[in-house]
Order: C-alpha cells, then sequence, then structure tokens
C-alpha cells in the first residue's frame, strides 16, 4: 500500500515536469529575439519606461502559447495544420507564416553578428564578427543536419542552465531599480518610441517562435491527443510555460537594467543612435567589477545569440517542412523537406552578412514585422480554439486577454505606425478614381474581349496604353516625402499583365516608367526597373495560374512586387545608398505602397468577378477553358 502511494505520488510529481523541453526551447529562443544589444539600448534610451510594454506582451503570448498547447494536446495536430483550416484563400495563414519566417532570418544573421562581435572581444584580433558568426553558423547546422529533437532539447537544456546561472549572479550583484520599475509599469507612449514598442511588442517573449512551440510540443507528445491526456498533461504544459515566461522576463529586465546603469550619468534622448559597440562597451564597464565579470558576460551573451538561432532554426524548419509537405502532398521525406530547409535558411543568414552590418537593425526591424502579425494571428486562434472540444477551449478570461491582446498590438502596429495612416491611407484614397475608371473600363468590348481572349494586337496596344497612363497617374498622385515619392505606379502594369499577359504588363511598364524616370531623383533607375517588372511579372504570373487570378493570389503578387522593388532594386540599382537611408526607404514606403496597390488590385479583380468572366490565359500553344465555377479548368487537346 505504502508502495502504490509512492508510485502515485512519483508519477503526480513526473508528469508536472514532463514537458520542460519544449518550453526552455520557446525560453532560450526568446531571451535572445530580445537581443542583448536591443533591450539594452531601449533602457539606455527610455529608462524602465516601458516595462509596461514587455508586461502586456507576456500576459499575452503566455495565453497565446497556451491556446496553442491546448489545440495540440487536444488534436494531436501541430498549430501550423490549423491554421490551414482558418476559413479564407486556401493556407493564407500558413503563407503568410513562411513569409514571415524567411524575413527573420534577416533577425537570426543579426544574433549571430551579435555574437560574434561578443567573441571578438572576448579574444580580440582572431577573426572579423563575420568569419566568426559564419563558423557558428556551421557549428549550428551540423548539430541541426541529424534532426534529432532529443540533441536539440539536451543542448537547450545545458543553455538553460547556463542563463540561470547568469540571472543569479546578476540578481545578486545588481541594483535593479525598485521604484523605477514599479513606475514603468504604468502604461505611457514616450516621444519617439513607436517602432521601439512595436519591437518589444514583437520580440519580448519570442516573436512568431511562439508557434513553433507546438511543433516542439507534438514532437514532445509522439502526437498522442484526446480529452484523457489531455486533462492529464495539460497542468505540466502550462508550468512549462510559466517557467519560460518567467525566464524571459526576468532577463528583460536586467538587459534593461543594464541599459538604464551604463548610460544614466548621460542619458540619450529619444532620437540619438546608439551603435552596438557603443552598447556592449558600456556593459562590459559595468561588469568589469566583478571577478571575471567581462569574461562570463561575453561568453553569456554568445551562449544566448548561438542558442537562440540553434532553436530557432530547427522550429522553422521543421515547421516549414510539414507545411510543405502537406500543402502541396508530396512523398518526399520529412527528414529530406527539413535538411533543405537548413540549406534555405543558411543562405538567407549568410547572404544577410554580407549586405547588413548593424545586427540592431536587423533585429528590430523583424520584430517589428512579427508584432502585425501577433494581430492577425491573434485572432485566428481564437477561432481554432472555438471549434475544439468543449473539454480544452479556453475560458472567459483567455478569450478576453487574446482579445484584448491582439488589438492592442494592431493599434501598436498600425495606428502607431505612421507610414500608415500618413502616406497608406491618402494613397488608398487618390486610387479611388482608378477603381472608377476600371468600373468603366469593364462595360466596354475591349475589356471583354480581353477577358475572353479574342483582343487583337490592336486591341492590346490600346490596354497597355491606357494603363501606363494609369502608371503614370499613379506616379502624379503619389505622395512626395523627401527624396522619394510613394505611389501606386505598379498598379497599372500589374493589371495590364493581369489582362493581356507579359507583353502587355511591359509595354504598360514601359510608359509608366519612363515618366517615372524623366522626374529624376536618385531613386529613378530603381523605380523605372521596377515598373517593368510589375508588368512582365504579372503576366508570367497570370499565366503560371492559367488566369484564375482570385484577391489571395492578387495580394501575394503585390506582395512580391513590392517587396523586389523596395528590398532587391533599391538596394542594387541605387548609386552609393546608405544603410540609414535603405532602412528608412523600407519604414516609409513599403507598407503603404503594399496596401494602395493591394486595394487597386482588389477592386479590378472584384470587377472581372462581377462581369461574370475569367481572365484568359493568352498563352496559344496552351489553350484553356476556364469553366464557369472558376474552381477547374478543362485542358484541350492542342491541335496537330
Amino acid at each position: 500500500m505504502i508502495k502504490d502511494l509512492k508510485d502515485r505520488i512519483k508519477s503526480k510529481y513526473s508528469d508536472y515536469f514532463l514537458f520542460l523541453g519544449p518550453g526552455l526551447l520557446l525560453a532560450v529562443a526568446a531571451a535572445g529575439e530580445s537581443g542583448l544589444g536591443e533591450v539594452v539600448e531601449i533602457g539606455a534610451h527610455f529608462g524602465f519606461g516601458l516595462v509596461w510594454v514587455v508586461i502586456v506582451t507576456l500576459i499575452f503570448k503566455f495565453a497565446f502559447t497556451t491556446g496553442i498547447a491546448r489545440y495540440t494536446l487536444a488534436t494531436g495536430e501541430t498549430i501550423f495544420d490549423g491554421l490551414r483550416k482558418i476559413p479564407g484563400p486556401r493556407n493564407w495563414g500558413v503563407v503568410f507564416v513562411l513569409i514571415v519566417y524567411l524575413l527573420e532570418m534577416f533577425a537570426f544573421a543579426g544574433m549571430l553578428l551579435m555574437g560574434g562581435i561578443f567573441l571578438d572581444y572576448l579574444i580580440p584580433g582572431v577573426n572579423a564578427p563575420w568569419l566568426l558568426a559564419i563558423i557558428s553558423l556551421a557549428i549550428i547546422l551540423f548539430l541541426l543536419w541529424k534532426d534529432s529533437y532529443e540533441r536539440i532539447e539536451t543542448i537547450v537544456v545545458i543553455i538553460a542552465i547556463v542563463l540561470f546561472s547568469g540571472i543569479i549572479l546578476a540578481l545578486s550583484q545588481f541594483y535593479l531599480h525598485g521604484p523605477a520599475i514599479l513606475e514603468g509599469m504604468v502604461p505611457s507612449i514616450p516621444p519617439g518610441s513607436a517602432v521601439t514598442i512595436m519591437a518589444l511588442m514583437g520580440s519580448v517573449g519570442s516573436g512568431l517562435n511562439i508557434l513553433l512551440y507546438s511543433v516542439w510540443l507534438h514532437e514532445k507528445t509522439g502526437g498522442e491527443f484526446g480529452e484523457s491526456y489531455f486533462r492529464r498533461y495539460i497542468k505540466s504544459v502550462k508550468l512549462d510555460l510559466l517557467l519560460a515566461f518567467s525566464l524571459v522576463a526576468v532577463i528583460t529586465v536586467i538587459f534593461m537594467g543594464l541599459g538604464v546603469s551604463g548610460f544614466v550619468v548621460s542619458y540619450l534622448g529619444h532620437g540619438e543612435d546608439l551603435t552596438v559597440d557603443a552598447v556592449i562597451s558600456q556593459v562590459l564597464y559595468i561588469v568589469g567589477i566583478l571577478p571575471y565579470g567581462i569574461t562570463a558576460f561575453l561568453i553569456f551573451g554568445f551562449i544566448i545569440m548561438f542558442g537562440a538561432t540553434l532553436s530557432g532554426m530547427d522550429g522553422r524548419a521543421r515547421a516549414v517542412s510539414s507545411m510543405i509537405k502537406r500543402a502541396l502532398e508530396l512523398d518526399t521525406k520529412e527528414e529530406t523537406l527539413y535538411r533543405g530547409c537548413l540549406v534555405l535558411f543558411t543562405a538567407l543568414i549568410i547572404i544577410s552578412f554580407f549586405f547588413f552590418t548593424d545586427p540592431s537593425i536587423l533585429l528590430r526591424h523583424s520584430s517589428a514585422i512579427a508584432s502585425i502579425m501577433f494581430a492577425v494571428f491573434g485572432f485566428a486562434i481564437i477561432y481554432l480554439d472555438r471549434q475544439l472540444p468543449k473539454y480544452s477551449r479556453g475560458s472567459r478570461l483567455w478569450i478576453t486577454i487574446m482579445g484584448a491582446g491582439s488589438a492592442l498590438f494592431l493599434y501598436i502596429a498600425l495606428i502607431l505606425e505612421n507610414g500608415i495612416l500618413e502616406f497608406g491611407l491618402p494613397l488608398v484614397e487618390r486610387l479611388l478614381l482608378i477603381g472608377f475608371v476600371l468600373y468603366l473600363l469593364s462595360k466596354t468590348e475591349i475589356f471583354e474581349k480581353m477577358l475572353d481572349g479574342r483582343a487583337d494586337t490592336f486591341d492590346k496596344l490600346w490596354m497597355a496604353a491606357i494603363f501606363g497612363a494609369i502608371s503614370i497617374y499613379g506616379t502624379y498622385r503619389g505622395i512626395q516625402y523627401g527624396e522619394i515619392i510613394l505611389n501606386f505606379r505598379d498598379l497599372g502594369p500589374m493589371v495590364a499583365g493581369l489582362l493581356g499577359g507579359p507583353v502587355v504588363g511591359g509595354l504598360a511598364g514601359i510608359i509608366g516608367a519612363v515618366y517615372r524616370y524623366s522626374l529624376g531623383g536618385w531613386t529613378a533607375t530603381a523605380c523605372m526597373a521596377a515598373t517593368i517588372f510589375a508588368g512582365l511579372f504579372a503576366g508570367f504570373f497570370s499565366h503560371h495560374y492559367k488566369g484564375r487570378i482570385n484577391y489571395y493570389r492578387a495580394a501575394v503578387l503585390v506582395i512580391i512586387v513590392e517587396c523586389i522593388h523596395i528590398l532587391l532594386f533599391v538596394p542594387l540599382m541605387v548609386k552609393d545608398i546608405t544603410m540609414e537611408q535603405y532602412i528608412w526607404i523600407i519604414d516609409v514606403s513599403l507598407l503603404p505602397m503594399i496596401i494602395a496597390n493591394i486595394t487597386g488590385l482588389m477592386i479590378f479583380i472584384y470587377l472581372v468577378n462581377l462581369s461574370g468572366r475569367y481572365l484568359h490565359d493568352y498563352w496559344p500553344w496552351n489553350k484553356k477553358e476556364l469553366q464557369d465555377d472558376g474552381a477547374a479548368t478543362e485542358v484541350e487537346e492542342h491541335e496537330k
């Protein structure tokens, strides 16, 4: 009897600690994503004034991750399987996650560069930080190549022990200004803190790394699920998450305190820049009073960056390989796809090393993007939770926190992001006239002939001229800001390309490009090339989908075109552009131009649907008839 009682007690407490691994993976990833340099810099600029952002963010993300965990334990699926079930265009949630995960490789490049800087301070003169970062990346690739969750969990447990040891040391040696921290818990928005708040909300407690918790939990459970399994282990999962987010909270406040202590004498203004070297040098000065303090801090910092990249790449590779396999219904082994993702991630990170030299820029802007995505996926998680069995659904308190948190993220991301208010909405207002023109055009015979594939060369030239003029209007009615013009110039060529193919789209693009180039300016060449590319790419894009362009595909087209415009053509074709100018262009123009052009294309797709027709596949060697339901095509035999 006593033996049975001991066994029950042992079983009970072992259940509580069964799922500590996934939370540690998330905590280590989150600690690195918050960024030593970034949070220290925030402390230097704003003191403890943004502690309230940390608290609000962690409460929301704890609820967010708990919802993900409940979904996995109740269904035996990862959250990425759930995202495929959300109403709307097929796989839209998965595609957005995939895009963000690829963009976040820039953040991992920043983490590894930061780690390289720490090693360079530790062993000065041995190698350049970027080379040390590449060596670290090679070690990570070697550790992950076997695709062993158990190995990764063991490594991360060791890293977590080092983190706990560092925290204990820090708490015993530094005074964290308790009254100032309490004052910082009162919500306030200091001048110039909008982007910083976005970055904190995106990075503290992890960005979309949170979704990866579901992947690690699925690996831990082996796919088991059901009511009895859920009720037995949900408390263990919540404990795992509570410890993870508590660890992140303490680490974040300590880093913020280092920034406050280091720059308290010469408190920085909100608009002043602070280099990574300045941050590290000042922190080293602070910890230099401790025995081996400098060495311990540098090793500690490198381990955080290394561990965050290790766990982040592993989780993303598992998630992306799983998404691709299910979405495309591939027979390829998931291990092969996992390794392919690792190779792709590695290539993107290495490319980032040569385009960016300041890791804090990479970390901050990728985190700001993640904060926008949380607003979207918070509501998606609520929807999925309502589809679960009653025993596994969230409480009313959980729904309240999720709804309020998602709304707050949306407010911070969109309202405080001045580019959308100052430029995005005015651009949308100005292109409404184009919507009226498109409506009138949709009632003409030439529009019907283009849709049906009956247009001759003269008709296509007219279309190129009309949409070329719309492209010119997009520039003329653009918003001049400094030396750039925020515009919807690419809309005309994209619509022309969808209607008439790459030739018509390219001609319309040339018309709009020539006008833009005639205005001059340091971005004239890049904008000219991007406008022509928009028309050509839209034509090939339409052919790829056999003319079946819906709202979702139209949005994807715009995102691809504008990202290539801003992220590729600008740095390649603008002479002597500095990193500060490049980041400024991205901040000011990318989101407003995406929003404006998506709005224009949505109007066009709506008018096409209203006409009862579908875009024609204009390629003569690949004739197809689109069925009235728009969901299938009937392939005609080629004429011999």
